[in-house]
């Protein structure tokens, strides 16, 4: 359960949203930041209507789509990243 505190993940990396703690999302090809080249893969699976249990959707609702674009370039804009030992 990462929910509870921002220290549940390794290197207290999460964002307190909605009273939890949850994992950043957007990273589509998992080189481990989140840039312009996830931002680019969002933004063309959107454009595509691409649905169903596929990377580009990172908010999980199997449909990509604006909300996903919006996620991914807010954490873009932070740069956002992993944190590993």
């Amino acid at each position: 359960d990462f929910t509870s505190s921002a220290g549940s993940a390794f290197g207290s990396n999460q964002k307190f949203v909605k009273n939890k703690w949850c994992i950043y999302s957007g990273d589509v090809n998992q080189d481990g930041i989140i840039d312009g080249a996830d931002a680019a893969l969002v933004d063309n699976a959107a454009f595509n209507f691409l649905t169903g249990y596929v990377s580009p959707d990172v908010n999980g609702d199997r449909i990509v789509d604006g909300s996903d674009a919006l996620i991914t370039d807010n954490n873009v804009a932070n740069f956002v990243m992993k944190i590993t030992p």
